[in-house]
């Protein structure tokens, strides 16, 4: 085996596991422009993978291994064994929840650091004998994001992101769950939805006993994607009440087809977009609202998602929820604008839409927010200066 030298006092050498995961290009371009030695190795075709990487290794010979969501690992920690013995760490970083990816402790020996947009979901992975465990937030990318000079905003407001509905329509064809559980998932999301710290232990214990008796009988992975039905479903309900509230302003809305179904039978005005390109269509989009319009998910409640960072990026506005985590990240009303509660949005937005001077300033102090702490270079050089620290 071969036995690779530790990253400090080094240029790093990384490899780079790729997917189709929305932060890849992002993290891959960061690399490209810093002073890191980058090599890439996609997860397809899955059936040679560890030959390929392996391979990579003792041509490369990287000081660490990046991925997402444990992208490359496999969940007897065999993968992880063989990195220990090349003294090979691995970086996992991960942007969505982790029960379904790290469904079983690790070794506590093994060269694991896991880095979380999530910080509520620090102790699970303490909890997994992981004694590298730290928050990571999302960033930017300003080659892509960015202002452009005299653009007066045609949208008054704009909402882009899921609903929701097509996750959990293949989250129900992948659990196959029986009819008592079927019949108990909307009601529970609405539980999860409604509350203001929900605990998944006493939401479950709401169920009918039926319902309890088939859960019992499901496998740990079989009740982690129940879980993540009824944070889906939490979501979709969620995004359905906040997103009512906007449509008094003739929003755009982009997103998934069940937006232009689930609102077709109200009496207002809005007009739906079913995409646009990441790269090539959303950085003008957010530069042509007036309004930028949030909400983040239940799924993962503390985790800022990409809109947070890339509508400041641009140079524009943006009204999200008011959190703590947003608090660590941009100063709420000089860099960012809030509302508090679901009934204040149509009053948050009007007098918003009222203020075009203070929006402009807002919109440019949050830029140089972005440009100042929360790039995905900032990101890497983070999570690289973390690595050197620990291995």
């Amino acid at each position: 085996m071969l036995k690779i030298n530790s990253i400090r006092g080094q240029k790093p050498r990384i490899l780079f596991i790729t997917h189709n995961y929305f932060v890849v290009p992002e993290l891959t371009r960061a690399m490209q422009q810093s002073a890191v030695e980058l090599s890439t190795i996609d997860i397809e075709p899955q059936n040679d993978f560890l030959k390929r990487m392996f391979d990579r290794i003792e041509t490369f010979k990287p000081h660490f291994i990046l991925s997402i969501n444990h992208l490359g690992l496999d969940a007897e920690g065999q993968v992880l064994g063989l990195l220990k013995r090349c003294n090979i760490p691995f970086a996992s970083w991960f942007v969505d929840r982790p029960e379904i990816y790290m469904e079983t402790p690790v070794d506590s020996s093994a060269l694991l650091a896991i880095f979380c947009w999530d910080p509520k979901s620090i102790p699970f992975f303490k909890k997994r004998n992981v004694k590298e465990a730290h928050y990571l937030p999302l960033g930017a990318d300003p080659s892509i994001f960015y202002p452009k000079k005299n653009v007066a905003p045609e949208i008054s407001v704009s909402f882009v992101g899921a609903s929701w509905t097509t996750l959990i329509v293949l989250l129900l064809k992948a659990g196959r769950f029986n009819a008592p559980l079927l019949q108990e998932y909307k009601k529970l999301g609405s539980l999860y939805e409604s509350s203001s710290n929900p605990e998944l232990t006493a939401i479950l214990g709401q169920m009918k006993p039926s319902a309890l008796e088939a859960y019992a009988t499901l496998s740990t992975h079989e009740q982690n994607l129940f879980h993540n039905l009824i944070a889906y479903e939490a979501t979709r309900q969620r995004r359905v009440k906040i997103v009512s509230k906007i449509l008094k302003f003739r929003p755009v809305i982009v997103g998934d087809r069940y937006w232009k179904l689930r609102f077709a039978a109200s009496n207002e005005e809005f007009s739906w977009w079913s995409s646009l390109d990441y790269e090539q269509g959303l950085p003008d989009f957010y530069r042509n609202s007036a309004v930028n319009f949030n909400t983040t998910s239940l799924k993962s409640k503390l985790a800022m998602n990409q809109r947070i960072f890339d509508v400041p990026a641009c140079g524009a506005f943006l009204l999200t929820e008011a959190s703590k985590p947003l608090e660590n990240l941009f100063e709420p009303g000089k860099e960012v604008a809030c509302y508090t509660e679901t009934s204040s949005i149509p009053e948050t937005v009007a007098r918003w839409l009222r203020s075009p001077e203070e929006r402009g300033k807002i919109a440019q102090a949050g830029r140089r927010r972005v440009l100042a702490e929360h790039t995905y270079q900032h990101r890497l050089a983070e999570l690289i200066q973390k690595m050197r620290v620990f291995y």
